[in-house]
């Protein structure tokens, strides 16, 4: 071999070793950090909760590196606290509810590193017959419901928005299993929540769905940011490669949930065989409603306005009493993000 030959082997010899010296690391820093993951969801499963499980039967999850588990929740708090406390990972928890818990828990707060709920999913529920289109017309209404429950809590947020703030509304304080049963016996006019779980909660008592009429809070000035996708300061600390991760797959199922919702009805019929395809049809349309929203079609998901992030403060805030409101930076990251191309409906 020429010694000119020789010297030119060398030097791509050297070059590759520089080249992987740089690449290696750069390569493991994109790994996820931890690969076993544990979500909670905000409730028990159902068709809302679509784009988690098409992420996970699409293999988006393990594309990223991630082994997840999915389970079913018990309301807001306790996705909350068990989130806080490292049982979860990661938990499927509405903004308000976040911020409440964070201004109570200071020392463990949460924070959304992906918005899933574009529009506010809050409503009275009622009965077209009962004449209820907005919210002044709620006054004097007997709405099931009490102290605790998310409408009966947060009200005066919709009705200072739709400059309604005499309205006095008859509530009635009993259990969620009772908000259907009541308004099909007509002893209530309607209920207070999210309408991907209110609405189809009437038609399980048999109620049609062309007769129920739902007064949403995003109509009338309320709306405020709905279901994220949240973790703790701390996790994401030690893990922004894993949280990276999760956005990225969770990003990739709610647009193919979008795209192809009976496809995605079909994955969650596998994951619970006794769902009532009717019903869960219209709950998850109902959450593509306020996840597909205009502003979404025009900038992708999960591109927040810091106005609404803001107002959605500044709202709980005033309802709840909080004295030292968080700031928006401690609310919600966009740091984690894929690139606005990889969010747009196409």
């Amino acid at each position: 071999m020429s010694r000119v030959c020789l010297h030119v082997q060398r030097a791509v010899v050297l070059a590759a070793v520089i080249i992987l010296a740089f690449v290696a690391p750069h390569a493991r820093a994109q790994a996820p950090e931890k690969k076993d993951i544990k979500v909670m969801m905000d409730w028990i499963i159902q068709g809302t909760h679509a784009p988690f499980f098409v992420a996970q039967s699409k293999g988006y999850y393990k594309d990223a590196g991630l082994n997840v588990q999915i389970d079913a929740g018990k309301g807001a708090t306790n996705v909350a606290v068990s989130v806080a406390g490292g049982v979860y990972d990661f938990g499927w928890v509405d903004m308000p509810s976040m911020i409440k818990f964070n201004a109570q828990n200071p020392s463990s707060p949460l924070i959304a590193v992906y918005i899933s709920f574009d529009d506010s999913p809050l409503a009275f529920i009622t009965l077209k017959s009962k004449n209820i289109r907005k919210p002044a017309d709620l006054n004097g209404a007997r709405i099931a419901g009490g102290p605790g429950t998310a409408v009966h809590d947060t009200a005066s947020i919709l009705f200072k928005a739709a400059k309604a703030e005499n309205v006095k509304v008859n509530w009635l304080p009993v259990q969620p299993q009772l908000f259907g049963p009541m308004v099909l016996r007509g002893e209530a006019d309607g209920t207070g929540g999210f309408i991907n779980s209110n609405i189809p909660a009437l038609m399980d008592v048999g109620i049609k769905f062309e007769d129920i009429y739902a007064v949403k809070y995003a109509d009338f000035g309320a709306n405020m940011y709905g279901l994220t996708l949240a973790t703790t300061k701390a996790f994401i600390e030690k893990n922004p490669q894993t949280v990276r991760a999760m956005v990225k797959a969770l990003n990739r199922g709610t647009i193919d949930t979008i795209k192809d919702p009976a496809a995605a009805l079909k994955i969650m019929k596998g994951v619970d065989a006794m769902m009532k395809e009717d019903i869960e049809k219209v709950r998850l349309d109902l959450a593509l409603s306020v996840t597909d929203t205009k502003w979404v079609k025009e900038h992708g998901l999960s591109v927040a306005q810091p106005e609404r992030i803001k107002f959605t403060i500044d709202s709980v805030a005033a309802a709840y009493d909080i004295a030292n409101p968080p700031k928006p930076e401690d609310v919600y990251s966009d740091k984690f993000l894929p690139p606005v191309a990889e969010r747009m409906i196409k």
